[in-house]
């Protein structure tokens, strides 16, 4: 794309990675012959995240932009305010229906169901398709493309979702 911008949200939310298992899977034998600590994301936790948004068009609009920052930011703004300071818990979490009825029972903490692991990858991955069928259902989808989505759980680690 040859024009781009960028938006940056920010929202707390807390997650479990219910299929954690470092003891196997892909990166797992960088490990091999050392003392594999405990799969700590299984628990529950939360992070402050930061979400940041590109969007691309090989042409400028009449007004010289992609798209102005504050139409990007009303696309976000109420999923960013459903998901802030939300659980986002995978459907098929076993932990999933009970953790829905404390929180409608004792009203303590929001639930943000989703139908995958709630990964840093599988969030930015959600967070792209969100944009895109947002800008598909006003006609811009032709004209404006989310070229990527970052989604950074702590200061050092994030996830990149670019598409096809």
């Amino acid at each position: 794309m040859k024009w781009q911008i960028t938006k940056t949200f920010r929202f707390e939310a807390g997650h479990r990675v219910w299929k954690q298992n470092l003891t196997c899977g892909r990166g797992a034998e960088l490990t091999m012959g050392k003392e594999v600590p405990v799969n700590k994301c299984i628990n529950l936790h939360g992070h402050s995240y930061v979400l940041e948004v590109t969007l691309g068009s090989e042409e400028l609009s009449e007004q010289y932009m992609v798209m102005d920052f504050y139409h990007l930011k009303n696309a976000l703004k109420e999923l960013i305010e459903e998901i802030d300071h939300s659980f986002i818990i995978d459907r098929q979490d076993p932990m999933f229906e009970e953790l829905r009825q404390v929180a409608e029972k004792y009203g303590a903490f929001k639930v943000y169901p989703v139908d995958f692991c709630p990964t840093a990858e599988a969030l930015a991955k959600f967070f792209y398709d969100y944009v895109s069928q947002k800008l598909s259902q006003v006609g811009l989808l032709g004209d404006v493309k989310v070229v990527k989505v970052v989604l950074w759980e702590t200061a050092t680690s994030k996830a990149e979702y670019c598409g096809e």
